[in-house]
């Protein structure tokens, strides 16, 4: 516990240093040379792979030595997504697209695209998206649907590199958003009825999805006006923007038995990858007064007024900087600086070719940016992220190798919400797991810096993800225990490191500078080459003290030493 408490103490280090947010701009200033196509060498190839996946392998670092960042965006780009619904699909054995799957298939399906579809970017910007536009398992009426969930997943990764205004549309009538925050079945105002429009979804598709709460400068900073913020929208505009949403209801294929009207009667099933359609009988065709002095005049039906509206969210000045700076935090480090957020804002706004919200063009520029890149070397005391839970395991899982044995899940993994705190689509609210916001009361909060993922460290999970990722670390590895009495461990390949320390034939010692070569590779897999000089020599001692024949347990302290160090903890 005392190990993983030291995480804690590694975030409070950050905001020991002289830099706070406002002055970030006077590291990453005018005159630094933008960093070049290639890697600078492995160690920075594994870091990039870190930001822009889930983790690299030693192969994929070695690729991308050789082609570059740019071709390897153009590669990825091109990779056809890995959708989750049809290895959900198959694996339970139907072609039913009405068949309800249950939600452990969808969890399953996840961990299989994350760590063997060859569309990485993708899939890693997909689960950042799943933490800005949240929906979750633990909703109400989302239970155990493994249906709904997935298809929803597939929108996150079908738009992941296409139009903002597209996601947000998709987003908005997917079924399972339409449940999830009650936008589904929606009716106008009745008041003879004592029936009002739901709140719920109008007011989170401006807070959370697309304007927030306040007006932002081009680069993310609040904007003033007499010392004071200005709000984007107040309650009456909630209100209008509720109305707007009504009418809507799930869609209803030939031969499903379909009633004459869903918002009565609902003794069928719906079909959960299609969007909802309109009844324009439930909508309401009042006149709307919106954000900015918007008005939708009165007699318009369901979709051209949603249309309407997502029009203006999506234009409105505060997207560019407010989604661009939740990316960068999901990506590359939490207190991104202001100029940092408006170059990225600057390519939401037009990316070259006069495309607003071009998603693809949005994450190239927050990957390649000079703070992304070089941001550990100029900023080493704030620069970065606490790394999520998730991204811990499959950090390490890539880096060595693992290996399949089946596709079905130890229960293990299907529980690992209780180990990591943290499971795809399956945050406690819609305001996810953690804030972008949230500072740590103390010399974080005091500094004007922020650490999002620091809301879900607890005692608990401190100790659960040491005794995790140990298990997986002594037990599941080829050749191990887990591989002889549970052929559904997701095994890590640990054979070539222990061949990279063999003594040689006859010989009682490892090769001269091996275990120090060893440590190296792994700083640069699993650190991206920012191991401290301490850590180091803490794990250097530990192998020399461990005989050399035993080249198995000298691998395992070193990959172990590393993954439960605070070091780790820090995505650089």
């Amino acid at each position: 516990m005392k190990r993983w408490l030291g995480v804690a103490i590694a975030i409070v280090w950050l905001a020991a240093s002289p830099l706070r947010a406002g002055t970030a701009d006077r590291v990453f200033g005018d005159g630094f040379d933008p960093p070049g196509d290639l890697p600078t060498g492995r160690a920075d190839a594994a870091r990039f792979l870190a930001q822009a996946s889930f983790g690299g392998t030693p192969a994929q670092v070695d690729a991308l030595m050789v082609s570059g960042f740019n071709a390897w965006f153009d590669t990825q780009f091109a990779q056809a997504p890995g959708y989750v619904l049809p290895y959900m699909r198959q694996a339970a054995g139907t072609a039913d697209p009405l068949q309800p799957l249950p939600f452990h298939l969808y969890r399953q399906a996840w961990f299989v695209r994350v760590l063997s579809a060859p569309d990485d970017l993708r899939q890693r910007v997909a689960f950042a998206l799943s933490e800005i536009f949240v929906v979750s398992e633990r909703g109400a009426g989302l239970g155990n649907d493994g249906l709904v969930l997935g298809a929803y997943h597939d929108i996150l990764l079908r738009n992941a590199f296409g139009s903002y205004r597209q996601l947000l549309e998709d987003v908005t009538l997917s079924p399972a958003m339409g449940r999830y925050l009650s936008m589904y079945r929606n009716r106008k105002p009745d008041p003879a009825n004592n029936i009002q429009a739901d709140e719920n979804f109008a007011r989170e598709v401006m807070q959370l999805f697309s304007i927030g709460l306040i007006r932002l400068n081009p680069d993310g900073s609040p904007l003033l006006v007499g010392g004071q913020t200005v709000p984007t929208y107040d309650v009456a505009v909630v209100r209008a923007m509720a109305r707007v949403f009504t009418g809507w209801a799930c869609h209803c294929a030939a031969g499903q038995n379909c009633p004459p009207d869903p918002f009565v009667q609902e003794n069928f099933t719906c079909s959960t990858e299609h969007a909802m359609v309109p009844y324009e009988a439930y909508h309401d065709r009042d006149e709307k007064r919106l954000f900015d002095g918007l008005v939708l005049p009165a007699g318009r039906d369901a979709r051209s007024e949603l249309e309407a509206a997502l029009d203006a969210l999506a234009n409105h000045p505060n997207v560019g900087p407010f989604i661009a700076r939740q990316l960068i935090q999901r990506l590359v480090t939490s207190n991104p600086s202001p100029a940092y957020v408006g170059r990225v804002a600057a390519v939401f706004a037009d990316d070259g070719h006069g495309v607003r919200g071009h998603l693809g063009a949005v994450v190239r520029a927050i990957l390649l940016d000079v703070e992304a890149r070089q941001g550990h070397r100029l900023a080493p005391q704030t620069f970065g992220k606490l790394r999520e839970p998730l991204l811990r395991l499959s950090q390490m899982w890539h880096a060595f190798d693992v290996m399949w044995e089946a596709d079905e899940l130890m229960l293990d993994d299907l529980d690992i919400h209780l180990r990591y705190n943290q499971s795809p689509l399956f945050s406690p609210s819609v305001f996810n797991f953690f804030s972008p916001g949230h500072a740590p009361p103390g010399p974080l909060a005091n500094a004007g810096l922020v650490a999002p993922e620091m809301q879900i460290i607890t005692a608990n999970f401190a100790i659960a993800v040491t005794n995790d990722l140990g298990g997986r670390i002594f037990w599941a590895y080829r050749g191990g225990p887990m591989d002889e009495f549970d052929d559904r461990a997701r095994l890590i390949q640990l054979d070539r490191w222990e061949r990279s320390i063999a003594p040689p034939p006859g010989g009682t010692q490892a090769p001269a500078g091996a275990l120090e070569q060893l440590v190296g590779q792994f700083d640069e897999l699993l650190l991206g080459g920012t191991m401290s000089a301490p850590l180091r020599e803490r794990i250097l001692t530990r192998l020399r003290a461990i005989p050399a024949a035993d080249t198995l347990k000298r691998v395992q302290n070193a990959i172990y030493l590393i993954a439960t160090a605070p070091e780790f903890a820090v995505q650089r």
